[in-house]
């Protein structure tokens, strides 16, 4: 099962960066009310998620097993408070996947610039985004639309 999550994974990627480019601070500009979804992504993707609740379990899911993998959990966990960051990765993937919500973190780049995130670790995330969907029960095409739409973030996040 794990080589089928890296290959998941690493075609997230691929789909995500073939997409058009997001302006790095477009996240943090989006208003209230119903959001569009982002390229690529299905109207109907916030209700396969389970809506707000099934996006929440999701976010907690996979701070899960960001906890869990030793690659990336120091980084979270030096570098914040992980209840601040579940709340606010829920508000984002709300707003990705086009629910009411205002997400009021800083931007993809400026919430990033001093970690020194590499590609690996980028990378560990993905992984730990789709063995959250397996543990929460989320399709897996579901799941590739919402990653493909973050993986354009990829170029802001991983600065080494």
């Amino acid at each position: 099962m794990k080589f089928t999550m890296k290959l998941a994974a690493a075609a997230a990627l691929t789909m995500g960066m073939a997409m058009p480019a997001l302006a790095d601070d477009e996240v943090a500009t989006r208003t209230t009310g119903k959001t569009p979804t982002y390229p690529g992504i299905s109207s109907a993707a916030l209700e396969k998620f389970g809506g707000e609740a099934g996006v929440h379990n999701w976010v907690e899911a996979l701070f899960y097993y960001i906890m869990l993998d030793n690659r990336i959990n120091k980084i979270f966990i030096e570098h914040g408070n992980v209840a601040r960051q579940i709340a606010l990765n829920t508000q984002l993937e709300q707003m990705v996947l086009g629910g009411a919500v205002e997400y009021q973190g800083a931007s993809m780049s400026a919430a990033h610039a001093d970690l020194g995130i590499t590609l690996t670790q980028f990378n560990a995330v993905v992984e730990a985004a789709y063995n959250a969907c397996e543990r929460v029960n989320t399709p897996y095409s579901v799941c590739n639309q919402l990653i493909a739409a973050l993986a354009p973030f990829e170029r802001v996040i991983v600065t080494r």
